[in-house]
């Protein structure tokens, strides 16, 4: 048996209609209850933001079990469910939602997964999220099984949305973007992993300038970590040290989120695991080591999610895991501050009580430069909760929203990497990804955001996929006080 770490709780305090708290002594992040009755619905699993309505702030789509899934509409802090209104409503078990531009139109598409039989469904925007229309079988992308995560990804540095399906029941597929149709490219590409996958992560591992992929399987199956040699895929795990051999088949990988979490350059790889869970660093693009234990990571039990922000705008990427148990309702979940010491535990008691067993998702949904926390819990008594980070206001903007597109100004880049360096320096003191997956089967449309760390001025770095490798957009001396949010970074065509 698995046992759970103990968990701090208090009663959360009451303030007007927010609730707030933080552990008693503890000088850790602080958050307060978004419009808690909205958001207070069970069975929540995946949860995927984008613009949807192209109006300049975030909206959030949620999967259900046991409810129609919801598409809650943003304006200007205020949400309200707007799913049957513009026809996404679906009233099947969905474990799987991606946000992606498929048609560069500028408008982002919804990309649904199910788990009972019934066709994935993909849901062209058809203009400024007013009404969707599910061409999947016309797309060619109608898959059915066990879906777990889904990547809108381009995956052949062609310049437009190829589609990766996870599959718990059966081999992974992936699809090209032909245009007026998707192709099934799953056999040629040698990608079609047969075992048990849950979660999947996409970045250029080795810095040849395409996209690789991490899947984390389950069910005692070990892990893969497909190398991309030109559009054909190579597992590369045990020899890159991710594999993970399981002690029975009642561990496996569930989860797994990428950060440089070290600030040495290169990506390093958690992955939420039933059983021990590991952080892997990335060794020079040569291969990961386990680092689990002298970072201060170590624990084992049913983990689910994890997700990687930076809470405090320090410049470390601070970790927020996930658990799920069935019988328990508030399955311990963990928020680990990353420190010049190691990691160490800060879950405030208002998160505990409001916690996730699934989605989790990191979003500066208010733009103030602090991000905030949407949770899923798919317990009979969970939600799916939105908790805004109440990060002293000086502290907050200390930070940047990075918008990455194509020389179109359409979000077709996912994996592209964004750094940070003090101004007129090469010392490192931030990065992010543009997603491609994560937060329990899910993927954004999102600006990345990046620390600043108190810099008066930075210089950005934006690292896109290429035919021709790996190309670099440089703006220089940009000041976090005056800078756009989000601040667009236009970048070039295959």
């Amino acid at each position: 048996m698995i046992l759970p770490r103990a968990i701090r709780a208090a009663a959360p305090l009451a303030v007007g209609a927010l609730a707030v708290c933080a552990l008693a002594g503890d000088a850790g992040p602080r958050f307060a209850l978004v419009q808690p009755d909205l958001f207070s619905a069970s069975g929540a699993m995946p949860n995927a933001w984008a613009d949807v309505d192209n109006d300049g702030d975030l909206d959030e789509f949620v999967g259900f079990r046991g409810r129609p899934n919801r598409l809650y509409r943003q304006d200007h802090g205020g949400f309200q469910d707007i799913a049957a209104e513009v026809g996404i409503a679906d009233a099947v078990e969905t474990r799987a939602a991606a946000w992606g531009d498929f048609d560069a139109d500028g408008n982002v598409d919804l990309y649904v997964g199910f788990i009972d039989g019934t066709p994935n469904k993909l849901y062209r925007n058809d203009g400024n999220g007013r009404h969707f229309t599910d061409v999947a079988a016309a797309m060619g992308v109608d898959a059915t099984g066990v879906t777990r995560q889904v990547s809108w990804i381009d995956y052949d540095n062609d310049g437009d949305l190829d589609l990766f399906v996870a599959f718990r029941d059966k081999p992974n597929r992936l699809f090209r973007n032909d245009g007026a149709r998707f192709t099934d490219v799953t056999v040629e590409s040698g990608i079609g992993d047969p075992r048990k996958t849950v979660g999947a992560a996409w970045f250029d591992v080795d810095g040849d300038g395409d996209l690789d992929l991490f899947a984390a399987n389950q069910n005692g199956d070990t892990n893969g970590l497909f190398r991309n040699d030109g559009g054909r895929f190579v597992d590369v795990a045990r020899e890159w040290g991710v594999e993970a051999p399981r002690r029975s088949a009642e561990f496996g990988g569930v989860g797994a989120a990428v950060a440089d979490f070290d600030g040495d350059g290169f990506f390093d790889l958690f992955v939420a695991n039933y059983g021990p869970s590991a952080m892997y660093r990335n060794d020079g693009g040569r291969r990961f080591v386990d680092v689990t234990t002298s970072v201060g990571l170590f624990f084992e039990q049913h983990a689910t999610t994890p997700s990687w922000s930076d809470v405090d705008n320090d410049g470390r990427p601070d970790l927020y895991v996930a658990g799920f148990l069935a019988a328990e309702t508030h399955y311990p979940d963990h928020l680990f501050l990353n420190t010049r010491a190691g990691f160490r535990e800060a879950l405030p008691a208002i998160v505990a009580e409001h916690d996730a067993s699934h989605g989790v998702q990191w979003v500066d949904f208010d733009g103030d430069g602090a991000l905030d926390l949407a949770l899923a819990n798919n317990d009979a008594k969970g939600g799916h909760y939105l908790l805004r980070n109440l990060l002293d206001a000086a502290a907050a903007r200390q930070s940047l929203a990075i918008d990455v597109v194509d020389a179109r100004g359409r979000h077709t880049k996912p994996g592209a990497e964004v750094r940070v360096y003090a101004a007129g320096t090469r010392r490192l003191i931030s990065s992010g990804l543009v997603d491609t997956g994560g937060g329990y089967c899910s993927q954004n449309v999102m600006p990345v955001h990046v620390a600043t760390a108190g810099a008066a001025r930075v210089d950005l770095e934006v690292t896109t996929m290429s035919p021709k490798g790996r190309r670099v957009t440089k703006r220089s001396g940009v000041d976090p006080r005056t800078a756009a949010r989000p601040l667009v970074v236009t970048t070039p065509g295959p």
